[in-house]
């Protein structure tokens, strides 16, 4: 047993005493300096009863392990002051905590970078109007308050209404850094139109970017510092779907325990463990339970705009203090910017081209709808009918313009005279048949000759006007061809105005368009008989019949609207019915011909639910046009030149037949007043050839000629002498012989001379 109470021992333990006190100095000296959490001090003790000696180590933590809790205890602390953190009432409530001592208006916003990309989201149906919906985003961190969730935007909308307006706004708007005053005053001064739009917009709301979960499997103290074991070291992005863990924990990443929140400060792959640091929070971790992978709240402020298709704008921005729901004084600089010119992120695409591929803009509709004022059918009043007059149209032939460049005054005076030569050509044509005829019955010489004169200049006389009549109808044959003549028939209308009924309605509600029904009628007005056809309904297999109606019913134009620069909407034009090149709404124009009555009605059409469901008035009473009997069916210029052309052609087969001579022969004809078959002589002697020879005594032929037969038998009567004789045993006052020539004998037997018949019936005659 020791001696307790003895020097040496007192010595001893004092002295032991001692080191210990020096190593617990040296150790806590150690501490305010070493970056481990703890730091070991081990010291040696005897046992009090049974003397034996042992080791007992006291881990104490080191200054900067108690920094770093002090450093989250502040953190955490901030986060409440700050609004950051959540408290958990004793009710089970949580409780966000804001220290705001002072009102403040937010900052003014600037340094904004102007869009050069645009993105999408979806928002159907109608939350914007506009699906796939076209944003633009600004990114606002620190430039607004952490904790504000919504930015008043002001859109300064520059009428591009033709192209060198958008070159103009982006040749003096983009890329010029102007205050709202500015910009304002600056377009005013160049007389630019433009609109405004305030729109307060919420900040989109923010989700986690990553997702990880890490199962805490062990802890030890390596080196003086506690290190965590984990099940896995990676974690995904949330957007993907599903999540791919293919991002790896590493040094500053921040590791959320409860509602602790940790700072990885050494990591160690290999044997997936980390070192932390107490960020936020009191809470120590334990092994079973599990980190998950953390991201600072309010890390982005991106603020979506929506815009739209070939918009030239100007974008100024206020932030909104939400503890006091404060607006910020002043606007921040504007952005300028065409819509058009921008391009989608991820890709080459401008906005115009995506728009026509993929955007259904609702809003177009919308606004559209407003500009032009549009009533629908719910809001419309049933327009009043018109009031129908026949005094009020005529039937007006509408196809003059086809020969339109011909000379009608002289075409007509040539047909007067080709009718007359026709008429002149067949008085000739009779009389020349008559004086043939009178010629054949004629026996004195003289008489034949003179006749035959006759005959001979109305021959001439028929030659020339033929000559005539065949010039003037190839004139008017070629005055068809060399103008296009169009030969047709001429075609008639019924036309002319209607008064627009009274409008209804205040604001009065615009009759824009009528329909017009017509049908023709017997003479007697009533309609023609209707009639019946039959089909077969698929569906049921009935056979349905149907009556056709005999009404037509055809629409007028619809009634002009333009657009009012004063009131950016657009208007209704009036109908001027006095311009010729307008077609009105109130104007009629119905086909009729020769022998038609038409009847008319007509109903208004108001613009109230134009055009998918207009109100429409009822029928007019009905009115009844006449084609006009002074009217000529048929155009008489058209039929002039029908006739000369078929003129022409008859005249081409005579021409024909006379250059082969067939006309001479039927002309040469007579009459035969002693044929009782009434024949016809085919032709006169004068006109028939016939060989002569000239013969010896001896009756050698020596010579031939040809002459005609008038000729041959004019010179063979003169030549020709007969002696008559008296027969033996006759008396009588006649000479024995007579000589006579043969013309001379047949023309007194033709004369019937009485004593040439005694002669004849008392002589013999010899040649």
């Amino acid at each position: 047993m020791p001696n307790i109470n003895s020097f040496t021992e007192v010595v001893n333990r004092l002295i032991n005493q001692t080191n210990i006190a020096m190593e617990a100095m040296i150790q806590l000296n150690k501490s305010t300096t070493t970056q481990d959490d703890v730091i070991n001090i081990s010291v040696e003790e005897e046992n009090w009863i049974t003397g034996d000696p042992s080791t007992v180590t006291y881990s104490i933590p080191s200054f900067n392990y108690v920094l770093n809790k002090l450093t989250a205890l502040s953190n955490t602390l901030d986060a409440f002051i700050k609004g950051d953190g959540i408290v958990l009432l004793d009710d089970g409530s949580y409780r966000k905590i804001s220290a705001k001592p002072v009102a403040i208006s937010p900052a003014r916003i600037t340094g904004v970078e102007t869009p050069t990309k645009f993105s999408t989201r979806n928002n159907w149906f109608f939350e914007s109007m506009m699906y796939p919906q076209l944003i633009v985003s600004f990114n606002l961190k620190n430039k607004i308050d952490d904790h504000s969730d919504r930015v008043k935007v002001k859109r300064v909308i520059f009428n591009n209404y033709s192209e060198e307006e958008t070159e103009w706004f982006k040749n003096n708007m983009i890329g010029v850094e102007r205050s709202y005053y500015d910009t304002i005053t600056f377009l005013n001064e160049n007389d630019k139109m433009f609109w405004e739009d305030d729109e307060i917009q919420n900040l989109p709301l923010l989700t986690e970017p990553y997702s990880g979960y890490f199962v805490i499997m062990n802890k030890t103290i390596i080196s003086g510092k506690e290190w965590y074991y984990l099940d896995t070291l990676n974690y995904g992005v949330t957007s993907d779907d599903p999540i791919v863990k293919d991002h790896q924990l590493a040094v500053d990443t921040y590791l959320r325990y409860g509602n602790s929140v940790w700072k990885i400060d050494e990591i160690n792959v290999n044997e997936k463990r980390v070192h932390l640091i107490p960020y936020i929070g009191i809470e120590h971790p334990t092994i079973g339970n599990n980190f998950e992978i953390y991201s600072t709240p309010f890390s982005t402020k991106i603020l979506d705009v929506p815009i739209g298709y070939d918009e030239c704008e100007v974008m100024f921005f206020k932030g909104i203090n939400e503890d006091y729901n404060i607006l910020g004084d002043e606007w921040s600089d504007g952005i300028a910017f065409y819509t058009n010119d921008l391009t989608i992120n991820g890709g080459t695409s401008t906005l115009k081209s995506y728009y026509d591929e993929f955007v259904s803009d609702f809003g177009k509709q919308l606004e559209g709808q407003a500009r032009e004022k549009y009533i629908p059918a719910y809001y419309g009043l049933v327009p009043n009918a018109p009031i129908l007059s026949a005094s009020n149209f005529n039937v007006v032939q509408i196809n003059t313009q086809l020969n339109a460049t011909l000379d009608t005054e002289d075409i007509k005076a040539q047909r007067t005279q080709i009718e007359t030569l026709v008429s002149e050509i067949n008085s000739l044509k009779e009389t020349i048949a008559q004086r043939r005829a009178e010629l054949v019955e004629l026996t004195d010489p003289a008489d034949r000759a003179y006749l035959s004169q006759k005959i001979q200049t109305d021959v001439v006389s028929l030659k020339t006007k033929e000559f005539q009549r065949r010039t003037l109808v190839r004139n008017l044959s070629t005055t068809a061809y060399d103008n296009s003549a169009v030969t047709t028939d001429p075609k008639y209308r019924i036309r002319g105005f209607f008064p627009i009924p009274e409008l209804r309605g205040t604001p009065p509600q615009e009759i824009i368009q009528f329909e017009i029904a017509y049908r023709y009628l017997k003479l007697d007005n009533t309609g023609n008989p209707l009639n019946t056809f039959e089909y077969t309904d698929p569906s049921s297999g009935q056979v349905i019949k149907g009556v056709f109606t005999d009404w037509i019913i055809v629409s007028s134009g619809i009634k002009q609207k333009i657009f009012d620069n004063d009131t950016q909407t657009f208007k209704w034009v009036l109908e001027n019915i006095a311009d010729g090149e307008i077609i009105n709404i109130n104007q009629v124009d119905i086909p009729i011909q020769k022998g038609e009555k038409v009847q008319i009605k007509i109903r208004s059409i108001s613009e109230a639910g134009w055009p998918l469901n207009p109100l429409k008035s009822e029928w007019s009473r009905p009115i009844i046009v006449d084609f006009p009997a002074n009217l000529q069916p048929t155009n008489q210029i058209v039929n002039i030149l029908k006739d000369a052309t078929a003129e022409e052609s008859t005249i081409k087969v005579n021409e024909t037949l006379e250059a082969a001579g067939v006309t001479v022969h039927v002309d040469d004809s007579v009459p035969n007043p002693n044929s009782g078959s009434g024949t016809f002589f085919k032709h006169q002697a004068q006109h028939l050839a016939v060989d002569v020879p000239v013969k010896t005594e001896n009756g050698d032929i020596v010579s031939q000629t040809t002459i005609d037969m008038q000729g041959f038998i004019d010179d063979f009567c003169n030549k020709t002498y007969v002696t008559l004789s008296r027969p033996a045993g006759v008396e009588g006052e006649y000479l024995s012989q007579v000589t006579v020539t043969l013309q001379t004998l047949f023309q007194r037997i033709v004369n019937q001379d009485p004593s040439l018949y005694k002669l004849l019936t008392s002589y013999n005659y010899y040649r």
